[in-house]
């Protein structure tokens, strides 16, 4: 059954493997565990995109049909960033340039968005109310996707006081280029939680999870009730049931 099971979500999504663990807090909305959001430690389902500009919807777009996924406009996608890292950011616009002027796919001058040969604002942008600032000038005739986590907005220590926003996309933060769509990994779906839990833990004890300290308040003990009727309950049944029996 299980099999079954991940042979047709790695089917649907045409990716392997189909599923990934959110290793750390940054597309979380709040200390405590949260359902319909991404916390560390839950594992999130794949799903390859062709086509990616054509295909992703972004916050500016998705915002403008009223789009939602893991508690905000557009979609969260997975990418391959320079260092080596897959990021499980946001997707929040994409950016191509004509003669040295921005375009913004899916801006029409909205109300809630700016934009200038410099920078892009997106007002009330984050689920804390926070304006965004993403800074163009160090990305000029860079295409790609423009991203942020979630958390890292709604936290993000980085104030413009001049225009009332925060720096918090990934290309101003850590330097990386707009995402190109042959970085693209998947687009995230779904939601199975905690279980990421049992890989993270064993990873931190070979010292490859550093985010060990970022997990959601109650996750743990989710966790353990869900291991408790998946394993233990069956069990006293299963027994309870043969004593019976005798």
């Amino acid at each position: 059954m299980i099999l079954i099971i991940i042979a047709s979500i790695t089917i649907y999504g045409g990716i392997w493997p189909p599923a990934s663990v959110v290793e750390s807090e940054s597309m979380q909305h709040s200390s405590e565990w949260q359902f319909g959001v991404i916390n560390t430690g839950d594992i999130v389902l794949l799903k390859k995109v062709n086509d990616p500009v054509k295909n992703i919807i972004t916050y500016v777009v998705g915002r403008e049909i009223d789009y939602r996924t893991y508690g905000e406009y557009g979609q969260v996608i997975l990418y391959n960033a320079p260092d080596g890292e897959v990021i499980i950011h946001r997707a929040m616009f994409y950016l191509s340039w004509n003669n040295g002027t921005p375009v913004i796919s899916g801006y029409h001058n909205q109300s809630w968005m700016k934009v200038t040969d410099n920078y892009v604002i997106i007002y009330n942008c984050s689920y804390n109310g926070r304006n965004l600032y993403v800074n163009l000038q160090n990305l000029r005739g860079q295409d790609g996707f423009i991203t942020v986590g979630d958390h890292n907005l709604a936290t993000s220590p980085f104030f413009i006081a001049k225009y009332d926003a925060y720096v918090a996309a990934d290309q101003n933060i850590f330097g990386y280029p707009p995402v190109k769509p042959d970085k693209v990994v998947a687009v995230a779906y779904g939601q199975i939680p905690w279980l990421g839990l049992i890989k993270l833990n064993i990873m931190r004890i070979y010292g490859e999870w550093p985010y060990y300290n970022e997990v959601p308040r109650y996750a743990y003990d989710y966790l353990f009730a869900t291991l408790f009727v998946i394993f233990v309950i069956p069990y006293i049944s299963y027994y309870s049931y043969k004593k019976i029996k005798r």
